[in-house]
């Protein structure tokens, strides 16, 4: 009978991780998608100043765009939908100066346009994409923790989750920073090293007592804490 308990428990765990799959991916399917004119743009027609070639790729940029327009962010990108909007009303912009550029055979906007769109890219892959791949993983867990099992008060499923975190935390706190962003290294320290408090300080509680006012409030901390993190990249 125990046993059996104990099978219906790790069912309800894989399954509620499972139903979540899609929450807690931070990627945009379209915007990968739309990389493929991005990188014709770039690549090819850009440097050869091929204006014949970007006349000709304005209907894919144009649809590669709208399909990111319309996408939906993940879940777990719900806290990056303001950077995310407004960042696609500046790429709009740029593909409406591309478009002017087209239509009006004007060769130095048409190369200046096509310069902005691909920066413009690669500034929304930034909005949604972590520095660290530990970063990601924490989230992850911290994004089920904070948004499911905590409002339910799935203490299995906290109790398991916190210990997921700790163990993420300490991938994260071994991780280094890429050279390009070594000037946020103190900043990043810092914050990583209250986060890693937060952690701790969840992981005593969950272990000890069942205190469930206690375990709500010190979760609402170390989110605030991992958003502080995050915040040093912005």
């Amino acid at each position: 009978f125990l046993l059996l308990i104990l099978s219906c428990v790790i069912f309800t765990m894989a399954l509620s991780q499972e139903n979540h799959s899609d929450e807690i991916n931070a990627s945009v399917p379209e915007l990968k998608q739309f990389h493929t004119v991005i990188y014709e743009l770039w690549h090819n027609a850009w440097p050869n100043k091929d204006v014949t070639l970007l006349k000709k790729i304005l209907p894919d940029l144009e649809e590669g765009f709208n399909n990111v327009k319309m996408a939906k962010l993940p879940g777990i990108l719900r806290e990056k939908k303001d950077a995310w909007e407004n960042n696609i009303t500046i790429f709009e912009k740029f593909i409406e100066e591309y478009k002017s550029a087209v239509e009006s055979n004007d060769s130095v906007a048409l190369l200046n346009a096509a310069e902005k769109i691909h920066s413009q890219y690669e500034v929304l892959v930034r909005v949604i994409k972590p520095v660290l791949k530990e970063i990601t993983s924490f989230h992850q867990s911290l994004y089920m923790l904070y948004h499911y099992y905590t409002p339910e008060y799935n203490y299995e499923m906290i109790k398991k989750t916190v210990g997921e975190l700790s163990e993420k935390m300490t991938a994260l706190n071994k991780a280094t920073l890429p050279e390009r962003m070594k000037n946020k290294n103190d900043e990043f320290d810092t914050a990583r090293k209250e986060l890693d408090q937060s952690v701790k300080k969840l992981k005593s509680i969950v272990k000890n007592k069942k205190d469930k006012e206690k375990i709500i409030n010190v979760v609402e901390t170390m989110h605030t804490k991992y958003q502080a993190l995050e915040a040093v990249f912005d």
